[in-house]
């Protein structure tokens, strides 16, 4: 009987570490801590992760292609919109004739600037989409990051439930042949140990798929992934509406709205005369010519009125799918930032309390078990409860990271973040009604 207290008080010693504490002897890993300081300090080996992935991501490179085409059609958008035109005439009879004129159209109700605001706005809205994707693949990263830390995690407790489990199982055995134990305790400690292998199998097929699923988005196969901070800045209390202005894709939606508009005033001047002015120089016969000629569209088979029309309607539907897009993104806003309140708050009870009753419940098991007022199937059901409390905490540890990300992505201050604040700032060209409209 000696000896059964003796090994079941390793195992109890053994049960006693919590799940942060069994990761940190496997990983060099340290417990999440929530702190109050508004700059939080990001380790750069992350940050240069994350500007890896992006330098090898494909839809980052297709959005900065993108880019790179909006601006190549903004550049042309502000050179002149009509060339010139060179005309010749000769004609051989009885006399001589040869003309030779220059013509030019002029933009005479300047749809040249009306065309250069819309390639502005859509480079605008490329850029934004560019730091929209940027941001996105950014939190995918890390949303993969946290769930393969979790995944781990709950691979060692279970690794460890079933190495405690197999012990026990042994000593039951031993304990059966030398007729200090039942037939229930030792059908008990099968079932257990069977259990937690089943458990272990589903934890590490959850690890693979989440190595799987970091794999996938980041395009990498590294042999140790870069941590996530140990510390996390505690969510605000207050929601800030100010933060919206920041998110890629408002931006996105303001820049595709603003070009809508200027389409509008586009299509109006589209039905405004641009005259066309030449001058011709030549000889009939032994006499000089010199001409000038007018050259004016007359509107009177098309006017136009349906484009203007058609963009109008075309500019409505931009500002309702913003509005749209800015009410949805309120609502997410509140509901992330409610959800990593709650997460880091009951995270933040299991650091101050949860744990150090865990250890004085396995301390009181302990003494309860020595002094023979415990049988061994109460024990072992009881340290079974104690380990799948640990599983629990690292769980929520996993749900604290997963709320931080979202209200981070909501907010649009991923990029600030991780101290790359180009990812999360959109800078806007805002364009004045022209002063001189002709």
């Amino acid at each position: 009987m000696f000896l059964k207290k003796c090994l079941l008080a390793s195992v109890l010693a053994s049960l006693v570490l919590p799940a942060w504490a069994v990761t940190t002897l496997e990983n060099k890993a340290s417990p999440l801590l929530i702190s109050d300081k508004k700059i939080q300090k990001i380790d750069r080996s992350l940050t240069k992760f994350i500007q890896q992935v992006w330098a090898e991501n494909p839809a980052i490179q297709g959005a900065q292609a993108v880019v790179d085409a909006a601006q190549a059609r903004a550049e042309g958008a502000g050179r002149p919109l009509y060339n010139p035109g060179l005309a010749v005439d000769a004609e051989r009879t009885d006399v001589n004739t040869t003309f030779i004129g220059l013509s030019q159209t002029l933009d005479w109700n300047n749809k040249q600037q009306a065309q250069t605001r819309i390639a502005n706005q859509e480079v605008q809205a490329a850029i934004a989409e560019l730091q929209q994707t940027r941001q996105n693949i950014a939190v995918e990263t890390l949303d993969a990051l946290s769930g393969y830390f979790t995944a781990q995690e709950m691979q060692v407790l279970a690794l460890r439930r079933s190495q405690l489990m197999k012990n026990f199982v042994d000593t039951v055995t031993q304990r059966q042949a030398a007729g200090d134990m039942g037939a229930l305790d030792g059908t008990l400690a099968q079932v257990t140990y069977s259990e937690a292998l089943m458990q272990q199998a589903a934890n590490e097929s959850e690890l693979s798929e989440a190595k799987a699923a970091l794999q996938a988005v980041t395009g990498l196969d590294l042999h140790t992934w870069p941590q996530l901070p140990s510390e996390l800045a505690a969510p605000q209390q207050q929601i800030d509406m100010a933060l919206l202005q920041s998110l890629p894709a408002l931006a996105v939606l303001r820049s595709r709205m603003e070009a809508a508009r200027a389409r509008i005033r586009l299509a109006e001047r589209e039905g405004r005369a641009d005259p066309t002015i030449g001058v011709r120089v030549g000889r009939d016969g032994s006499e000089t010519m010199l001409g000038l000629s007018l050259e004016l569209p007359l509107f009177v088979r098309n006017n136009f009125k349906a484009e203007v029309r058609a963009a109008s309607h075309e500019a409505v539907n931009e500002e309702l799918v913003y509005r749209d897009a800015l009410r949805r993104a309120k609502a997410r806003l509140s509901g992330s930032l409610g959800r990593f309140q709650n997460t880091s708050r009951a995270w933040q009870v299991w650091v101050a309390a949860g744990q150090q009753a865990q250890r004085e419940q396995m301390n009181l098991l302990e003494q309860l078990w020595q002094a023979g007022e415990l049988t061994a199937t109460d024990f072992l059901i009881q340290a079974k409860q104690n380990i799948d409390t640990q599983a629990a905490a690292t769980t929520l540890k996993g749900e604290v990271w997963q709320s931080a990300i979202s209200w981070l992505n909501a907010s649009g201050q991923v990029g600030d973040w991780l101290g790359l604040a180009s990812a999360s700032t959109i800078q806007t060209n805002s364009f004045g009604e022209e002063k001189n409209e002709k």
